[in-house]
């Protein structure tokens, strides 16, 4: 198999965790998908509220709308 490069470098992930904490966001959750290089952070609120409850059920009570 030969090598390649990598769709999202450690340095990328770095950048946006350290650019988020900045912002004054707690982290929960950091997710990267190796295929397409997309990273992806999670408040640790969301976090939390996405492993209990799924779709729009989640949406609707983000959203408060019942």
């Amino acid at each position: 198999m030969a090598n390649r490069p990598a769709k999202v470098t450690e340095t990328e992930v770095t950048r946006a965790i350290k650019g988020v904490a900045k912002a004054g966001i707690e982290i929960g959750e950091v997710r990267v998908n190796a295929v397409t290089g997309e990273v992806t952070i999670f408040s640790k609120d969301a976090a939390r509220n996405t492993h209990g409850k799924q779709g729009a059920a989640y949406l609707d009570e983000m959203l408060g709308i019942q």
